[in-house]
């Protein structure tokens, strides 16, 4: 199991001991933020939130830990057949973390018909491309790319019932969330920058936090 022959991904330098050191340093802090994070706003919606409200929530946790655990896992194993299968999770678990961030914070939207097709234009989209990474491996890896910043930016097509339920912090924290996610896109594709995949990842993790401090802001009424 591999990725295509002469697939650009085979022809990037080899990362350096202090480079894959620094990489797993970056998902492990976000890993441990997260067991600290989710179960804070977990005991938080048992006391003032609601059954649905604690689902929303699982789905956005089960995203956030699929996506960071495939990351490292991917990332830190060596050049193999299994790294490449790992490769397939790795990508198609960003799907899921964008479906499960927004099946959260679309939880406190008030205009339901609005929720409900973000929702499921959302998992539409996250299912295919997720389907695409799996059974496509190392193929249509541009078209992966713009798929996840369309499905990261496509709540702007409903901005005013967004603002209309969410408070101006949260709306605040998810747009610097979305904006890092994508000026990290330029490290990602940066192959020849020393700690490129370091950065990238920070940008990743700073961009989870912003959403994860606007998400526990709407559903408990204030940050926590």
């Amino acid at each position: 199991m591999s990725l295509p022959e002469n697939h650009p991904r085979l022809e990037k330098r080899p990362y350096s001991a202090g480079e894959l050191l620094a990489d797993g340093v970056v998902h492990g802090m976000a890993i441990v933020a997260g067991i600290i994070a989710f179960p804070v706003l977990f005991s938080r919606l048992v006391v003032q939130g609601t059954a649905s409200e604690g689902i929303a929530l699982a789905v956005y946790a089960a995203g956030f830990f699929l996506m960071f655990g495939f990351s490292l896992a991917y990332n830190m194993t060596p050049p193999s057949p299994l790294k490449w299968l790992l490769r397939r999770f790795d990508h198609s678990a960003i799907y899921v973390m964008i479906a499960g961030t927004y099946t959260a914070l679309l939880s406190q939207l008030e205009d339901r018909f609005w929720a409900w097709v973000l929702i499921g234009g959302v998992w539409l989209g996250a299912l295919g491309g997720s389907a695409l990474k799996l059974f496509l491996p190392g193929r249509w890896d541009g078209l992966s790319i713009a798929l996840y910043l369309l499905l990261g930016w496509v709540a702007v097509i409903a901005i005013g019932p967004m603002i209309a339920s969410l408070p101006t912090a949260t709306m605040i924290l998810v747009a610097v969330g979305g904006l890092l996610y994508s000026v990290g896109v330029v490290f990602y594709k940066w192959h020849s920058l020393k700690f490129q995949n370091a950065i990238w990842h920070g940008f990743v993790t700073v961009a989870a936090g912003c959403h994860w401090a606007g998400i526990a802001y709407v559903m408990t009424g204030r940050a926590v």
